[in-house]
This record gives structure tokens, C-alpha cells and sequence, in this order.
């Protein structure tokens, strides 16, 4: 059965209604909070400008070391190796942009190629220190430092990077197996370059350095048991 609606009388319209108590309510709210109100909007402009002139920022970096970038690849490609040095060290000063961190690691090559050993190290250090963990970019930066220690005659400092490089799966897997093959024969340890050969053939069978290993195992069988 209907039931029969309320009948609205003149103190119920006279008196204030939901929007008009909420909209009093707010009103007093930023009266009696609006220093903190204010302060508060004016803190968020200040944020959104700054991240929008760090864009710029390093936008502008992007843009100006990618021109100085392919300079540098130009002189390294012409054999220039010492100006390709110097170039890639100005590519390195933009230290914001995406070119900085690649720069070292052709710094590195550029400083090998004239057998300037100690400063290919040092390139290729902080090359490595900028890559990420497990990265392709990381494995090419510990071939590219192990081999500079490798051919300064730092053979266990490059055992460990080969190593090191060795465990990232990445396409420079099989050069790091065969820098850490080298450095341990130098360094006369024939069991651990032997195995480190092996592991290079699983990689490549049929490569000619089962010759090797054949060579290596017959020197093996006739060194005299440790005691």
C-alpha cells in the first residue's frame, strides 16, 4: 500500500540545504588552512617547473652530446685513435646523457689501440661501474677491461673479469671463455686452462683448438702428481 509523502512546510524550505552546508563547510576550511593552502599549490607549481626544466635539461645534453658522439665515432673509425680519445672525453662531460656511459667503453678501445694500457683500464672501469648487472653492455665492458689487464700481463686481474663476463649470457660469452683459456696458461696453470678450453670447445666444436687441448692434456698426464 502507498504511503502518503511528506508534506514540505515553510521552516523546511527556510532551512539549508546538503550543497549549501558543504559548500559553507569548505569555504571556512580554506579560510581558517589558507596560508597552507596556497603554500602548498605554490610548492606544486615549483616541482612541476623543475621536472619539466630537468626534461629540458637533459634533452639539451641528449642533443649535444650525440653531435660530439658521432665526431668521436668518426675519428675512431679513421683510425684517429688519440683525437678519438679527446673526443669521447668531451662526450663523457655530459654526464646526464645517454651517450656519457658508451663513451668510456670506446675510450677504452681507442686507448688500446695506441697500447695505452692504464688508461684503457681506467675507461673501461667506469664503463662498467655505469652499466647495469647481468647486461650485455656490463659483459662487453668486463671482455674489453680484462683484456687490457690481460695485455698489460695482469692475468689473475683478467681471470677474474673474464670469469666475471663469462656468467652474463650475452654474445661475448665465448671470447670471455677464451681470455680466461689464455690467461691461465700464462700464468702456468695448465688444469685450469685446460678446462677453460674445453669449455670454449663446448661452445664451438670442432674449432682447431681441440689440438691444443690434446697438447695440453698430454702435458698434463706427464707432470708429476701432487703430494
Amino acid at each position: 500500500m502507498a504511503t502518503a509523502s511528506r508534506r514540505l512546510t515553510r521552516k523546511d524550505l527556510r532551512q539549508p540545504d546538503w550543497f549549501q552546508i558543504t559548500t559553507e563547510k569548505a569555504i571556512e576550511l580554506y579560510a581558517g588552512h589558507r596560508a597552507k593552502v596556497l603554500a602548498a599549490g605554490a610548492g606544486l607549481v615549483v616541482l612541476l617547473l623543475a621536472v619539466w626544466g630537468w626534461q629540458i635539461f637533459k634533452q639539451r645534453q641528449d642533443t649535444t652530446a650525440s653531435a660530439e658522439f658521432g665526431q668521436a665515432i668518426g675519428l675512431y673509425q679513421e683510425g684517429k685513435h688519440r683525437e678519438a680519445a679527446a673526443a669521447f672525453e668531451k662526450v663523457e662531460s655530459y654526464r646526464w646523457s645517454r651517450y656519457a656511459a658508451l663513451a668510456y667503453l670506446y675510450q677504452a678501445n681507442s686507448f688500446l689501440a695506441v697500447k695505452d694500457f692504464d688508461k684503457a683500464i681506467n675507461a673501461a672501469q667506469r664503463f662498467v661501474a655505469a652499466t647495469k648487472p647481468d647486461s650485455w653492455y656490463r659483459q662487453s665492458g668486463l671482455v674489453t677491461l680484462a683484456y687490457a689487464e690481460e695485455t698489460k700481463g695482469q692475468c689473475k686481474e683478467a681471470v677474474g673479469h673474464y670469469t666475471e663476463a663469462e656468467k652474463i649470457s650475452g654474445p661475448f660469452r665465448v671470447a670471455a671463455i677464451m681470455g680466461r683459456a689464455r690467461c691461465a696458461e700464462r700464468l702456468g696453470d695448465v688444469k685450469a686452462a685446460l678446462a677453460a678450453y674445453k669449455d670454449y670447445l663446448r661452445e664451438q666444436p670442432g674449432s682447431l683448438l681441440s689440438l691444443r687441448v690434446a697438447e695440453l692434456e698430454a702435458k698434463a698426464a706427464s707432470q708429476p702428481a701432487a703430494k
